[in-house]
Protein backbone atom coordinates (compact mmCIF):
# COMPACT_ATOMS: atom_id res chain seq x y z
CA UNK A 1 0.00 0.00 0.00
CA UNK A 2 3.08 2.47 0.31
CA UNK A 3 2.77 2.93 -3.47
CA UNK A 4 -0.46 3.83 -3.50
CA UNK A 5 -1.09 7.03 -5.26
CA UNK A 6 -2.18 8.71 -1.89
CA UNK A 7 0.46 8.31 -0.10
CA UNK A 8 3.19 8.70 -3.32
CA UNK A 9 1.32 12.15 -3.17
CA UNK A 10 1.60 12.48 0.48
CA UNK A 11 5.49 11.60 0.99
CA UNK A 12 6.02 14.84 -1.61
CA UNK A 13 4.32 17.40 0.85
CA UNK A 14 6.46 19.31 2.73
CA UNK A 15 5.84 19.83 6.66
CA UNK A 16 3.86 23.54 5.94
CA UNK A 17 2.02 21.44 3.27
CA UNK A 18 0.78 18.89 5.21
CA UNK A 19 -0.30 20.84 7.97
CA UNK A 20 -2.33 22.95 4.84
CA UNK A 21 -3.80 19.91 4.04
CA UNK A 22 -4.82 18.69 7.02
CA UNK A 23 -7.01 21.91 6.89
CA UNK A 24 -8.44 21.45 3.52
CA UNK A 25 -9.86 17.80 4.30
CA UNK A 26 -11.08 19.26 7.08
CA UNK A 27 -13.22 21.77 5.34
CA UNK A 28 -17.00 20.55 4.54
CA UNK A 29 -16.85 22.79 1.42
CA UNK A 30 -14.22 19.95 0.29
CA UNK A 31 -14.43 17.32 1.92
CA UNK A 32 -18.13 16.43 3.45
CA UNK A 33 -17.01 12.22 4.14
CA UNK A 34 -15.77 12.70 7.86
CA UNK A 35 -14.18 8.87 6.85
CA UNK A 36 -11.81 10.41 4.24
CA UNK A 37 -10.83 12.83 7.01
CA UNK A 38 -10.14 9.91 9.58
CA UNK A 39 -7.71 8.17 6.92
CA UNK A 40 -5.85 11.10 6.60
CA UNK A 41 -5.39 11.55 10.09
CA UNK A 42 -4.01 7.96 10.70
CA UNK A 43 -1.74 7.85 7.15
CA UNK A 44 -0.29 11.44 8.98
CA UNK A 45 1.63 9.30 11.92
CA UNK A 46 3.05 7.54 9.38
CA UNK A 47 4.87 10.53 7.46
CA UNK A 48 7.03 10.96 5.30
CA UNK A 49 8.13 7.29 4.94
CA UNK A 50 4.67 5.73 5.01
CA UNK A 51 6.64 2.25 5.74
CA UNK A 52 5.36 1.16 9.07
CA UNK A 53 4.10 -2.64 8.53
CA UNK A 54 0.46 -1.23 9.69
CA UNK A 55 -0.35 0.30 6.94
CA UNK A 56 -2.22 -2.17 4.91
CA UNK A 57 -6.13 -1.81 3.41
CA UNK A 58 -7.04 -4.82 6.41
CA UNK A 59 -5.76 -2.93 8.99
CA UNK A 60 -6.72 0.67 7.80
CA UNK A 61 -10.19 -0.58 7.39
CA UNK A 62 -10.93 -1.44 10.86
CA UNK A 63 -9.43 1.36 11.78
CA UNK A 64 -11.22 4.01 9.66
CA UNK A 65 -14.64 2.34 9.84
CA UNK A 66 -14.19 1.17 14.21
CA UNK A 67 -15.10 -2.38 12.86
CA UNK A 68 -13.45 -5.50 13.37
CA UNK A 69 -13.89 -6.70 9.66
CA UNK A 70 -12.40 -4.95 7.33
CA UNK A 71 -14.38 -3.78 4.23
CA UNK A 72 -11.58 -3.70 1.81
CA UNK A 73 -13.96 -2.03 -0.46
CA UNK A 74 -15.62 0.45 0.94
CA UNK A 75 -11.71 1.51 1.84
CA UNK A 76 -10.59 1.80 -1.55
CA UNK A 77 -13.17 3.88 -2.01
CA UNK A 78 -12.34 6.17 1.16
CA UNK A 79 -9.00 5.87 -0.56
CA UNK A 80 -10.04 7.06 -4.22
CA UNK A 81 -11.78 10.03 -2.50
CA UNK A 82 -8.52 11.14 -0.44
CA UNK A 83 -6.25 10.86 -3.54
CA UNK A 84 -9.10 13.04 -5.31
CA UNK A 85 -8.54 15.92 -2.60
CA UNK A 86 -4.82 15.26 -2.86
CA UNK A 87 -5.44 16.16 -6.56
CA UNK A 88 -7.53 18.92 -5.79
CA UNK A 89 -4.82 20.77 -3.04
CA UNK A 90 -2.06 20.39 -5.57
CA UNK A 91 -3.75 22.39 -8.03
CA UNK A 92 -4.80 24.54 -5.16
CA UNK A 93 -1.49 25.23 -4.64
CA UNK A 94 -0.16 25.99 -8.16
CA UNK A 95 -3.20 28.05 -8.54
CA UNK A 96 -1.68 30.14 -5.45
CA UNK A 97 1.29 30.96 -7.29
CA UNK A 98 0.10 31.94 -10.64
CA UNK A 99 -1.37 35.61 -10.74
CA UNK A 100 -2.74 35.38 -14.11
CA UNK A 101 -4.52 32.10 -13.66
CA UNK A 102 -6.86 33.35 -11.18
CA UNK A 103 -7.24 36.22 -12.89
CA UNK A 104 -8.75 34.67 -15.89
CA UNK A 105 -10.47 32.28 -13.93
CA UNK A 106 -11.88 35.27 -12.57
CA UNK A 107 -12.91 37.33 -15.64
CA UNK A 108 -14.12 34.04 -16.85
CA UNK A 109 -16.51 33.61 -14.22
CA UNK A 110 -17.80 37.24 -14.17
CA UNK A 111 -18.65 37.35 -18.08
CA UNK A 112 -20.38 33.67 -17.56
CA UNK A 113 -22.13 35.30 -14.79
CA UNK A 114 -23.05 38.66 -17.06
CA UNK A 115 -21.35 41.22 -14.04
CA UNK A 116 -20.03 42.89 -16.80
CA UNK A 117 -18.92 46.30 -14.92
CA UNK A 118 -16.72 43.78 -12.91
CA UNK A 119 -15.35 42.16 -16.28
CA UNK A 120 -14.85 45.53 -17.89
CA UNK A 121 -12.95 45.96 -15.18
CA UNK A 122 -10.80 42.98 -14.54
CA UNK A 123 -9.74 43.37 -18.01
CA UNK A 124 -9.08 47.09 -17.97
CA UNK A 125 -6.85 46.23 -14.77
CA UNK A 126 -5.06 43.68 -17.07
CA UNK A 127 -4.39 45.40 -19.89
CA UNK A 128 -1.98 48.26 -17.50
CA UNK A 129 0.15 45.46 -16.34
CA UNK A 130 1.23 44.73 -20.51
CA UNK A 131 4.69 46.15 -19.71
CA UNK A 132 5.50 43.44 -17.26
CA UNK A 133 8.62 41.21 -18.54
CA UNK A 134 7.83 38.99 -21.24
CA UNK A 135 8.36 35.11 -21.45
CA UNK A 136 6.17 32.58 -23.34
CA UNK A 137 3.61 32.53 -20.91
CA UNK A 138 3.05 35.99 -21.17
CA UNK A 139 1.80 35.79 -24.77
CA UNK A 140 -0.20 32.71 -24.22
CA UNK A 141 -1.90 35.53 -21.00
CA UNK A 142 -2.53 38.06 -23.72
CA UNK A 143 -4.12 35.08 -26.00
CA UNK A 144 -6.91 34.57 -23.06
CA UNK A 145 -7.36 37.70 -22.07
CA UNK A 146 -8.09 38.78 -25.96
CA UNK A 147 -10.37 35.97 -26.21
CA UNK A 148 -12.40 36.77 -23.58
CA UNK A 149 -12.60 40.26 -24.68
CA UNK A 150 -13.58 39.63 -28.92
CA UNK A 151 -16.47 36.79 -26.80
CA UNK A 152 -17.80 39.62 -24.10
CA UNK A 153 -17.99 42.48 -27.03
CA UNK A 154 -19.60 40.04 -29.42
CA UNK A 155 -21.96 38.32 -27.06
CA UNK A 156 -23.08 42.20 -26.03
CA UNK A 157 -23.43 43.29 -29.74
CA UNK A 158 -20.85 45.53 -29.13
CA UNK A 159 -19.75 47.33 -32.33
CA UNK A 160 -16.28 46.98 -31.66
CA UNK A 161 -15.57 43.50 -32.28
CA UNK A 162 -13.50 43.99 -35.38
CA UNK A 163 -10.51 45.45 -33.22
CA UNK A 164 -10.85 43.07 -30.34
CA UNK A 165 -11.06 40.27 -33.34
CA UNK A 166 -7.49 41.92 -34.82
CA UNK A 167 -5.76 41.75 -31.56
CA UNK A 168 -6.83 38.47 -30.98
CA UNK A 169 -5.50 37.04 -34.10
CA UNK A 170 -1.98 39.12 -33.17
CA UNK A 171 -1.84 37.98 -29.81
CA UNK A 172 -2.24 34.57 -31.46
CA UNK A 173 0.19 34.86 -34.05
CA UNK A 174 3.10 36.07 -31.65
CA UNK A 175 2.11 32.85 -29.02
CA UNK A 176 2.31 30.54 -31.95
CA UNK A 177 5.52 31.69 -33.34
CA UNK A 178 7.74 32.15 -30.37
CA UNK A 179 7.03 28.77 -28.92
CA UNK A 180 7.38 27.29 -32.44
CA UNK A 181 10.29 28.79 -32.87
CA UNK A 182 12.01 27.90 -29.10
CA UNK A 183 11.07 24.30 -30.02
CA UNK A 184 12.44 24.01 -33.51
CA UNK A 185 15.70 25.71 -31.75
CA UNK A 186 15.25 22.45 -28.72
CA UNK A 187 14.59 19.51 -31.40
CA UNK A 188 17.69 20.93 -34.00
CA UNK A 189 19.87 21.07 -31.13
CA UNK A 190 18.98 17.86 -29.66
CA UNK A 191 19.88 16.62 -32.81
CA UNK A 192 22.89 18.17 -32.84
CA UNK A 193 23.85 16.65 -29.39
CA UNK A 194 22.05 13.59 -29.55
CA UNK A 195 22.00 12.38 -32.61
CA UNK A 196 18.07 12.36 -32.69
CA UNK A 197 15.89 12.22 -35.34
CA UNK A 198 13.38 14.70 -35.40
CA UNK A 199 10.42 15.52 -38.22
CA UNK A 200 9.93 19.73 -38.56
CA UNK A 201 7.91 20.43 -42.07
CA UNK A 202 7.14 23.63 -41.05
CA UNK A 203 10.51 24.72 -40.63
CA UNK A 204 11.42 25.93 -44.00
CA UNK A 205 8.48 28.08 -44.21
CA UNK A 206 8.68 29.37 -41.24
CA UNK A 207 12.07 30.21 -41.92
CA UNK A 208 11.01 31.66 -44.64
CA UNK A 209 8.26 33.39 -43.32
CA UNK A 210 10.25 35.19 -40.46
CA UNK A 211 13.51 36.26 -43.17
CA UNK A 212 11.12 38.07 -45.57
CA UNK A 213 8.23 39.97 -42.02
CA UNK A 214 11.34 41.12 -39.07
CA UNK A 215 9.04 40.89 -36.14
CA UNK A 216 9.67 43.71 -33.84
CA UNK A 217 8.49 41.26 -30.85
CA UNK A 218 11.86 40.56 -28.57
CA UNK A 219 10.93 37.25 -27.87
CA UNK A 220 10.76 36.37 -31.39
CA UNK A 221 13.20 38.07 -32.82
CA UNK A 222 15.75 36.58 -30.31
CA UNK A 223 14.75 32.80 -31.03
CA UNK A 224 14.92 33.40 -34.36
CA UNK A 225 18.47 34.76 -34.43
CA UNK A 226 19.12 31.58 -31.78
CA UNK A 227 17.34 29.45 -34.84
CA UNK A 228 19.74 31.14 -36.87
CA UNK A 229 22.61 30.55 -35.13
CA UNK A 230 22.13 26.51 -35.21
CA UNK A 231 20.52 26.29 -38.89
CA UNK A 232 23.56 28.28 -40.09
CA UNK A 233 26.16 27.78 -37.29
CA UNK A 234 29.27 28.51 -39.56
CA UNK A 235 27.95 32.26 -40.47
CA UNK A 236 29.30 34.20 -36.85
CA UNK A 237 27.08 37.13 -37.49
CA UNK A 238 24.58 35.14 -36.70
CA UNK A 239 25.46 34.43 -33.16
CA UNK A 240 27.01 38.69 -33.02
CA UNK A 241 23.33 39.89 -33.72
CA UNK A 242 21.70 37.43 -31.46
CA UNK A 243 24.04 38.59 -28.31
CA UNK A 244 23.46 42.56 -29.56
CA UNK A 245 19.76 41.30 -28.83
CA UNK A 246 20.65 39.85 -25.92
CA UNK A 247 21.95 42.72 -24.58
CA UNK A 248 19.17 45.20 -25.68
CA UNK A 249 16.45 43.22 -23.91
CA UNK A 250 18.08 41.09 -21.66
CA UNK A 251 16.21 42.95 -18.84
CA UNK A 252 12.56 43.32 -21.03
CA UNK A 253 12.84 39.11 -20.29
CA UNK A 254 11.94 37.02 -17.46
CA UNK A 255 14.63 35.04 -15.42
CA UNK A 256 13.68 31.46 -16.20
CA UNK A 257 12.83 32.75 -20.20
CA UNK A 258 16.44 33.93 -19.81
CA UNK A 259 17.58 31.04 -19.03
CA UNK A 260 16.63 28.76 -21.65
CA UNK A 261 17.91 31.71 -24.02
CA UNK A 262 21.19 32.58 -23.02
CA UNK A 263 21.84 28.03 -22.90
CA UNK A 264 21.19 28.25 -26.72
CA UNK A 265 23.87 30.99 -26.75
CA UNK A 266 26.24 28.36 -24.45
CA UNK A 267 25.51 25.57 -26.42
CA UNK A 268 26.75 27.47 -29.44
CA UNK A 269 29.71 28.69 -28.11
CA UNK A 270 30.74 25.13 -27.10
CA UNK A 271 29.99 23.55 -30.64
CA UNK A 272 32.21 26.32 -31.88
CA UNK A 273 35.40 25.43 -29.55
CA UNK A 274 34.49 21.50 -30.68
CA UNK A 275 35.27 23.01 -33.92
CA UNK A 276 38.34 23.94 -33.37
CA UNK A 277 37.40 27.82 -33.02
CA UNK A 278 38.86 28.53 -29.57
CA UNK A 279 38.39 32.42 -29.48
CA UNK A 280 34.60 30.95 -28.16
CA UNK A 281 36.19 30.05 -25.00
CA UNK A 282 36.10 33.53 -23.89
CA UNK A 283 33.01 34.27 -25.30
CA UNK A 284 31.44 31.58 -23.17
CA UNK A 285 33.14 33.19 -19.76
CA UNK A 286 31.36 36.13 -20.62
CA UNK A 287 28.37 34.72 -21.15
CA UNK A 288 29.47 32.82 -17.88
CA UNK A 289 29.94 36.33 -15.87
CA UNK A 290 26.83 38.08 -17.22
CA UNK A 291 24.12 35.39 -16.01
CA UNK A 292 26.04 34.95 -12.85
CA UNK A 293 26.16 38.68 -12.62
CA UNK A 294 22.34 39.22 -13.38
CA UNK A 295 21.04 36.18 -11.24
CA UNK A 296 20.03 34.33 -15.05
CA UNK A 297 21.97 31.36 -13.91
CA UNK A 298 20.17 30.76 -10.22
CA UNK A 299 16.71 28.64 -10.28
CA UNK A 300 15.34 28.76 -6.95
CA UNK A 301 18.01 30.75 -5.62
CA UNK A 302 20.59 27.58 -6.09
CA UNK A 303 23.17 27.19 -8.57
CA UNK A 304 23.34 23.76 -9.90
CA UNK A 305 26.59 22.14 -9.04
CA UNK A 306 27.05 20.90 -13.35
CA UNK A 307 27.13 25.07 -14.32
CA UNK A 308 29.29 25.47 -11.05
CA UNK A 309 31.85 22.71 -13.03
CA UNK A 310 31.40 24.52 -15.84
CA UNK A 311 32.12 27.56 -15.19
CA UNK A 312 35.14 26.63 -12.96
CA UNK A 313 36.68 24.47 -15.98
CA UNK A 314 36.36 27.65 -18.51
CA UNK A 315 37.88 30.20 -16.24
CA UNK A 316 40.44 27.99 -15.45
CA UNK A 317 41.51 26.92 -19.20
CA UNK A 318 41.40 30.42 -19.63
CA UNK A 319 44.24 31.11 -17.04
CA UNK A 320 42.17 33.36 -14.85
CA UNK A 321 42.97 31.32 -12.02
CA UNK A 322 42.18 34.48 -9.25
CA UNK A 323 38.84 34.84 -10.91
CA UNK A 324 37.75 31.04 -10.38
CA UNK A 325 39.20 31.29 -6.66
CA UNK A 326 37.07 34.39 -5.78
CA UNK A 327 34.08 32.24 -7.48
CA UNK A 328 34.71 28.97 -5.94
CA UNK A 329 34.76 31.09 -2.17
CA UNK A 330 32.01 33.21 -3.02
CA UNK A 331 29.53 30.99 -4.87
CA UNK A 332 29.72 27.90 -3.11
CA UNK A 333 27.12 28.76 -0.38
CA UNK A 334 24.62 28.50 -3.77
CA UNK A 335 25.35 24.70 -3.66
CA UNK A 336 23.19 22.24 -2.69
CA UNK A 337 24.52 21.20 0.59
CA UNK A 338 23.95 17.71 -0.89
CA UNK A 339 26.99 18.38 -3.67
CA UNK A 340 28.70 21.37 -1.75
CA UNK A 341 31.73 19.19 -0.50
CA UNK A 342 32.56 17.66 -3.38
CA UNK A 343 31.90 20.84 -5.82
CA UNK A 344 34.18 22.90 -3.55
CA UNK A 345 36.77 19.79 -3.36
CA UNK A 346 36.67 18.93 -6.65
CA UNK A 347 36.91 22.40 -8.56
CA UNK A 348 39.47 23.69 -5.72
CA UNK A 349 41.99 20.66 -6.67
CA UNK A 350 41.44 21.43 -10.49
CA UNK A 351 42.48 24.52 -9.31
CA UNK A 352 45.44 23.55 -7.52
CA UNK A 353 46.81 21.77 -10.29
CA UNK A 354 46.52 24.35 -12.72
CA UNK A 355 49.24 26.22 -10.82
CA UNK A 356 51.18 22.93 -10.52
CA UNK A 357 50.42 22.38 -6.84
CA UNK A 358 49.77 18.63 -7.38
CA UNK A 359 50.23 17.65 -3.67
CA UNK A 360 47.19 19.78 -2.66
CA UNK A 361 45.31 18.80 -5.54
CA UNK A 362 45.47 15.06 -4.46
CA UNK A 363 44.52 15.46 -1.09
CA UNK A 364 41.34 17.87 -1.71
CA UNK A 365 41.13 14.71 -4.41
CA UNK A 366 41.05 12.10 -1.77
CA UNK A 367 38.21 14.12 -0.25
CA UNK A 368 35.74 13.30 -3.18
CA UNK A 369 32.71 11.09 -2.42
CA UNK A 370 32.33 9.33 -5.47
CA UNK A 371 28.43 9.43 -4.97
CA UNK A 372 27.99 10.99 -8.80
CA UNK A 373 29.06 9.27 -11.50
CA UNK A 374 30.30 12.53 -13.67
CA UNK A 375 32.69 13.40 -9.96
CA UNK A 376 33.90 9.60 -10.33
CA UNK A 377 34.95 10.03 -13.41
CA UNK A 378 36.75 13.48 -13.42
CA UNK A 379 38.39 13.08 -9.98
CA UNK A 380 40.03 10.11 -11.89
CA UNK A 381 40.93 11.84 -14.74
CA UNK A 382 42.43 14.67 -12.74
CA UNK A 383 44.44 11.86 -10.47
CA UNK A 384 45.42 10.27 -13.60
CA UNK A 385 47.16 13.94 -14.81
CA UNK A 386 48.44 14.66 -11.64
CA UNK A 387 50.59 11.25 -11.77
CA UNK A 388 51.44 11.73 -15.28
CA UNK A 389 52.93 15.10 -15.00
CA UNK A 390 54.85 14.22 -11.48
CA UNK A 391 56.23 11.66 -13.76
CA UNK A 392 54.70 8.81 -10.62
CA UNK A 393 54.11 5.51 -13.50
CA UNK A 394 53.78 3.16 -10.58
CA UNK A 395 50.53 4.73 -9.17
CA UNK A 396 49.75 6.24 -12.63
CA UNK A 397 49.74 2.83 -14.47
CA UNK A 398 47.71 1.25 -11.13
CA UNK A 399 45.49 3.75 -11.43
CA UNK A 400 44.88 3.02 -15.37
CA UNK A 401 44.01 -0.72 -14.62
CA UNK A 402 41.32 0.53 -12.07
CA UNK A 403 39.86 2.97 -14.15
CA UNK A 404 39.38 0.38 -17.06
CA UNK A 405 37.40 -1.93 -14.83
CA UNK A 406 35.49 0.52 -13.16
CA UNK A 407 34.89 1.65 -17.33
CA UNK A 408 34.21 -2.38 -17.87
CA UNK A 409 31.57 -2.50 -14.77
CA UNK A 410 29.88 0.49 -14.25
CA UNK A 411 26.32 0.42 -15.21
CA UNK A 412 25.75 4.14 -14.87
CA UNK A 413 27.83 4.91 -17.47
CA UNK A 414 26.71 5.68 -21.69
CA UNK A 415 28.74 3.85 -23.74
CA UNK A 416 29.94 7.26 -24.96
CA UNK A 417 31.63 7.49 -21.76
CA UNK A 418 33.21 4.43 -22.03
CA UNK A 419 34.70 5.04 -25.06
CA UNK A 420 35.75 9.00 -24.21
CA UNK A 421 37.41 7.96 -20.99
CA UNK A 422 39.10 4.26 -22.44
CA UNK A 423 40.73 6.30 -25.45
CA UNK A 424 42.34 8.57 -22.54
CA UNK A 425 43.84 5.97 -20.52
CA UNK A 426 45.20 3.71 -23.97
CA UNK A 427 46.64 7.43 -25.02
CA UNK A 428 47.64 8.47 -21.71
CA UNK A 429 49.59 4.60 -21.12
CA UNK A 430 51.06 4.64 -24.36
CA UNK A 431 52.69 7.95 -23.39
CA UNK A 432 54.06 7.22 -20.37
CA UNK A 433 55.77 4.58 -21.39
CA UNK A 434 57.58 6.51 -23.95
CA UNK A 435 58.67 8.84 -21.46
CA UNK A 436 59.60 6.10 -19.12
CA UNK A 437 61.85 4.61 -22.11
CA UNK A 438 59.88 1.03 -22.26
CA UNK A 439 58.94 1.80 -26.13
CA UNK A 440 60.48 2.61 -28.90
CA UNK A 441 59.12 5.47 -30.56
CA UNK A 442 58.17 4.96 -34.10
CA UNK A 443 55.88 6.22 -36.54
CA UNK A 444 53.41 3.28 -35.88
CA UNK A 445 53.03 4.97 -32.43
CA UNK A 446 53.44 8.38 -33.63
CA UNK A 447 50.13 7.72 -35.94
CA UNK A 448 48.58 6.12 -33.02
CA UNK A 449 48.44 9.24 -30.61
CA UNK A 450 47.88 11.14 -33.43
CA UNK A 451 44.94 9.42 -34.53
CA UNK A 452 41.63 11.25 -34.12
CA UNK A 453 39.43 9.24 -31.76
CA UNK A 454 36.83 11.05 -29.33
CA UNK A 455 38.85 11.20 -26.31
CA UNK A 456 37.98 12.79 -22.81
CA UNK A 457 40.49 15.87 -21.91
CA UNK A 458 41.58 15.87 -25.36
CA UNK A 459 43.24 19.55 -24.98
CA UNK A 460 45.30 18.34 -21.97
CA UNK A 461 46.32 15.53 -23.99
CA UNK A 462 46.84 17.18 -27.45
CA UNK A 463 49.02 19.65 -25.37
CA UNK A 464 51.13 16.56 -23.75
CA UNK A 465 51.30 14.96 -27.21
CA UNK A 466 52.75 17.80 -28.75
CA UNK A 467 55.20 18.71 -25.92
CA UNK A 468 56.42 15.12 -26.67
CA UNK A 469 56.97 15.16 -30.55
Amino acid sequence: MDKSKAIVLMRSLSVWELKAFEKFVASPFHNPNSSVFDLFTYLKQHYPLFNNKDISYSLLSCKVFGTKKPDVPRFRYTLTELTRLLEKFYMQLSMAENDAAQKKLLSAELFKRGIDKYFSQQISGTRKTTDAKKDITYYENLVAWSELSYEFTSSRKNRQPDSDLQNLSDNLDNFYLVKKIKYCCEILNRSNILGSKYEVPLLDPLLLYLNTNPHPTPLISIYYQILLTITDHTNENNFRKLKALLQKHQHDITLKENRDIYAFAQNYCIRQLNTGNLHYLRELFEIYKVVLEEKIIFDNKQLSHADFKNICAVSIRLNELKWADEFILSHAKFLSPEFRKNSVNYNTARLHFARHQFKPAIKLLTTVEFTDVFYHLDAKALLLKIYFENREYEPLYSLINTFKVYLKRSKQLSDYQRTIYTNLLNKVRLLAQLHAGDKVFSDKIKQELNTELPTADVNWLKEKITEFM
